[in-house]
């Protein structure tokens, strides 16, 4: 398995597929809207995230997209993991732990002293940032009006 930061043409078509997992990572709160989508990740690409892709046999086995946090709250620089994605297929084999483990050092080599990332209740990855040290911060609240 290679990993590596995706190229221009990559980067497109994953912000595609981005939008298109929103609903799967969102355990069903969010809904596949292409607009909203590239409202939403089009001003993190264009403020310095970026994505790394993981490659197995020449095929997207997933990606994960990082960048800056620019929260006022944050102490420290910090860095936001605002999506990972393995293809079903290539689950249960590591996929997400490389992607994640990959993508930390390359934040620690960038001067990152933090790393935050938002999971949704019920999302089976929150073991694996478990695992590798993650733990609560806060919890979001909702309420539909």
């Amino acid at each position: 398995m290679i990993i590596r930061q995706a190229t221009t043409q990559e980067t497109n078509t994953l912000l595609h597929m981005t939008i298109q997992a929103m609903n799967e990572s969102s355990m069903g709160l969010v809904k596949n809207d292409h607009q909203r989508g590239l409202n939403m990740f089009l001003p993190l690409l264009n403020s310095g995230a970026y994505y790394f892709v993981a490659l197995e046999q020449n095929q997207i086995a997933g990606w994960i997209l990082i960048g800056p946090d620019f929260n006022p709250i944050n102490e420290v620089k910090t860095a936001s993991i605002t999506s990972i994605y393995v293809f079903p297929a290539f689950r249960k084999l590591g996929v997400g732990r490389k992607l994640m483990n990959f993508a930390i050092e390359d934040l620690r080599r960038e001067g990152y002293l933090k790393v935050i990332l938002n999971v949704y209740t019920g999302n089976p990855a929150k073991s694996l940032y478990k695992s590798l040290g993650f733990s609560d911060l806060s919890t979001v609240m909702g309420l539909n009006l």
